[in-house]
Order: structure tokens, then C-alpha cells, then sequence
């Protein structure tokens, strides 16, 4: 099973995913995000022949439902692909084929799409989706609400998960926003103890911290520091 939400959030314009999976290293597969959107690419047939050539297709103008429509086309592996995200413009994208194990479904909201395979039951997709809504605060943990809920409603109908992860682009880069657990059992439980771990650390990286250690400015290049995708 893998289950993922891909979202926008309009008031800081960032994206993200998050996503756990029965399978390993999920976060190194599945999760796309840069300037133009979010995209997660599951089940059967997904990597980076779709997510990096999506994330391109955006950056060229390109709608996402134009830029997958075409990915897809011709392309045999797409009956047992979940495809699924959002573009700058709000709009959402979400395709199930029909080799993805049951149970496999989708769904768009405003701005955010949930999918799964091999679910207990379709209140996985739904629980997932409502704890996004209802979640308040920071994007990311309002991701990290959302994959959380997965679990509470049965989660993979074959057990523990085996990886999870969540990603998130926009500015300012936090350590949060680049966050993996390839540890089999309870991932997503270890990446929320991850998400605060690395909230404890940025906190004590903020200007009036930094500069009782430097004396002085602290350098632009150690307060604004690149995240790597």
C-alpha cells in the first residue's frame, strides 16, 4: 500500500507531499515538488521518468492535467499507475489505473489530492482528506496531520508500513521540508518525532541566537541555507 496527499498552500504558496508506503525508501520513488506543483507518482509504474518530466512540463507553462494526459499516453505501465498532484494555478490532477490492487482510489479537493492502493478500505482516502481540511497552522504539519489519519482508519490492509516521508518546497527552506524515515513498523510516527526534532533545531537557529554565537551579522548563506530536491 501507499497512501500520499499532495497539496498547495495558498497563503504561503508552498507544495508538498507526504507519503507512506509498505514499501521501502518511498520518499526516494514517489514525492515530487518545486516551484510549479506537487506530484506523487505510485504503485506499479513510478519514479522519475514521470516526476522529473512533470515537474519540467510545469515550469514550462504547462497545466498539470495537460503535462500527465500526455505522460500517460501511450504509455502501458499507466494502467498500474496512482498519479496524482497539484500546479500553481490550483489545478488538481488524479489517476488510478486498473492493475492498482484494491483497495485503490483517489481524490481531489481544493488545491490537495489524496490516493492509495492496497487501503483497508475507502475511509482511508477519506480520513485522510478530512484531517487535511480541518488542520489548522504550518503546511508541513498540517501534511503530516493528514498521513497520520491514514493509520487511525486501518492503513495498509497487509500491516506496518515500511517507509514514509514528506516534502515540501517553498521559501524560507526550513529542515522540515526534506524529511525521510526508511525505518520498517511505525515510519510515520518516527517522521512526525523527525518533523519535531528538526523544529527544535531551527528554533535554535533563529538571528538572535545565531548572532550571540557569531557577535556579530550572521552571514545570509547560514540563515537562508538551500534544501536539497
Amino acid at each position: 500500500m501507499t497512501i500520499s496527499i499532495a497539496a498547495r498552500d495558498p497563503e504561503s504558496d508552498q507544495f508538498g507531499v507526504a507519503v507512506a508506503s509498505a514499501f521501502p525508501a518511498v520518499g526516494a520513488v514517489c514525492p515530487w515538488v518545486g516551484a510549479d506543483g506537487a506530484v506523487v507518482t505510485q504503485s506499479w509504474d513510478a519514479g522519475a521518468d514521470y516526476g522529473e518530466a512533470l515537474l519540467a512540463l510545469l515550469d514550462w507553462g504547462f497545466t498539470l492535467p495537460t503535462a500527465a494526459d500526455a505522460l500517460l499516453a501511450g504509455r502501458e505501465g499507466s494502467v498500474g499507475l496512482q498519479l496524482h498532484g497539484v500546479d500553481a494555478d490550483g489545478n488538481t490532477y488524479a489517476h488510478t489505473g486498473e492493475k492498482c490492487v484494491e483497495h485503490a482510489d483517489h481524490y481531489a479537493g481544493e488545491e490537495y489530492t489524496v490516493a492509495g492502493d492496497l487501503l483497508a478500505s475507502a475511509d482511508v482516502i477519506d480520513a485522510v482528506a478530512a484531517a487535511f481540511e480541518r488542520t489548522t497552522g504550518r503546511f508541513t504539519d498540517r501534511l503530516l496531520t493528514a498521513l497520520e489519519a491514514s493509520e487511525s482508519t486501518g492503513g495498509d490492509k497487509r500491516g506496518d508500513n515500511l517507509s514514509a516521508a514528506v516534502l515540501v518546497y517553498g521559501e524560507p527552506h526550513k529542515l522540515y521540508h526534506n524529511l525521510r524515515v526508511d525505518t520498517p513498523g511505525q515510519p510515520i510516527a518516527d517522521l512526525r518525532e523527525a518533523y519535531e526534532a528538526a523544529l527544535e533545531t531551527e528554533r535554535g537557529m533563529d538571528d538572535e541566537e545565531m548572532q550571540k554565537f557569531w557577535g556579530e551579522d550572521v552571514p545570509g548563506s547560514i540563515r537562508e541555507y538551500p534544501i536539497r530536491y
